[in-house]
């Protein structure tokens, strides 16, 4: 082992908050966040909704994978920090490409992915000389060399339907390779690392709240681009109620209690793993939500049609999966409330084509509406029975 090399893993007598710069790399992520919407509400057709999709979760792909890399190596160490400002201004660079990724900046999307990966790994490899956490940036650097090959021969076709397959083809193998943990035929698994559950959870919250800001964002613009009247102004403040229950639903349920579950829970490495997909799952809600929202306010008055009741409604749904499935993780339960509100939701759509858009904006709000009441009042339930009675 090198004694002379300074460690780059955090250390147990550190700071476990999240760096500021790791702050700062969360900025890169609202660009994101807002092509990704303004793609689903301008082109709205299955295949760009798709495409939209695939670029977003390649995105998400970047935050996740720095968290989990700054999870375990400290955001103070200068290989660290260079790694950090290095990925973020490759995220960067792929946002300004995602609304033509699928047309005329295909390779720079794909290789600025493949490079973020690479680059990565050829940093951190060198600082881990002689320490057996090398092995683990070895075998990432393994399984992003055949997903980044996919990503460039994609950027490189010239057919949009050939590389949303080629890409899709991609993006498995990375969320294979970080689900499984990297894992190589013949070889013991990975050792599993201690989480730093402080850590890990403040930026899994932060990232959620990050995302309703997206919402704002998107309605303010929206709507500072068009003529008041009454129709957007009451399209407007019901986008605003909407993010007010997708942030109660979080802030005051499961979301709140992430650090206890991964300090306490006896399957605290199925949580990590997992934490990642059900965030996604209620991310790309709230994405798909601010989309439909930015239509409403644009056309109050204009009836849905199928891809902006998917962007609601099934924005809505989906951020209730993702919901219930952290409850489920966290809580150990799956709650009722969250399964009617997917099927009210499904309920609620074959009747949307012939209601305005802002009719179906009430919708939605009343499906999360509903959730919300039906929580706070089991919580109320709840925490009213651990009071214990006063004595005469």
């Amino acid at each position: 082992m090198d004694r002379g090399r300074r460690p780059i893993t955090r250390t147990p007598g550190a700071s476990q908050r999240t760096d500021l710069l790791e702050l700062f790399f969360d900025l890169a992520l609202i660009a994101t966040l807002t092509l990704a919407s303004e793609k689903m509400a301008a082109e709205q057709s299955w295949t760009h909704i798709a495409q939209a999709l695939l670029a977003l979760s390649t995105l998400w792909a970047v935050w996740v994978t720095t968290t989990s890399f700054t999870d375990l190596y400290s955001p103070q160490e200068r290989p660290v920090q260079l790694v950090i400002l290095g990925v973020m201004f490759g995220g960067m660079l792929m946002s300004a490409a995602l609304p033509t990724a699928f047309t005329d900046h295909g390779l720079v999307f794909g290789a600025a992915w493949a490079g973020i990966n690479w680059g990565r790994a050829l940093v951190v490899i060198p600082s881990l000389r002689g320490r057996p956490e090398q092995q683990r940036s070895k075998r990432v650097l393994l399984w992003t060399t055949v997903s980044g090959v996919l990503w460039i021969v994609g950027g490189l076709v010239t057919s949009p339907g050939t590389r949303l397959t080629v890409w899709l083809a991609a993006l498995t193998v990375d969320y294979l390779g970080f689900g499984l943990r990297f894992p190589i035929p013949g070889r013991p698994p990975l050792p599993k690392y201690d989480v730093v559950p402080e850590h890990l959870a403040e930026r899994y919250q932060q990232i959620y709240v990050l995302s309703l800001g997206e919402l704002i964002l998107v309605t303010v613009l929206t709507l500072s681009d068009m003529p008041f009247s009454t129709g957007r102004i009451t399209a407007f403040a019901t986008a605003f109620v909407a993010a007010m229950l997708l942030w109660w639903s979080y802030a005051r349920g499961a979301g709140a209690r992430l650090r206890t579950a991964i300090e306490q829970s006896p399957h605290r490495e199925r949580l990590v793993q997992t934490n990642p997909y059900v965030h996604w799952l209620m991310v790309v809600g709230v994405v798909g939500v601010a989309a439909g929202f930015k239509h409403v306010i644009e056309h109050p008055t204009e009836r849905p049609d199928d891809t902006i009741i998917a962007l609601m409604l099934g924005g809505a749904a989906l951020f209730l999966i993702g919901r219930a499935a952290l409850d489920h993780e966290v809580l150990g339960r799956i709650p009722l409330s969250h399964v009617i509100g997917v099927l009210a939701a499904a309920a609620l759509a074959p009747a949307t084509p012939h209601l305005s858009n802002l009719v179906l904006s009430f919708g939605t709000v009343i499906v999360l509406s509903g959730v919300a009441a039906v929580e706070f009042f089991r919580r109320q339930r709840s925490d009213g029975a651990l009071v214990p009675a006063e004595r005469p």
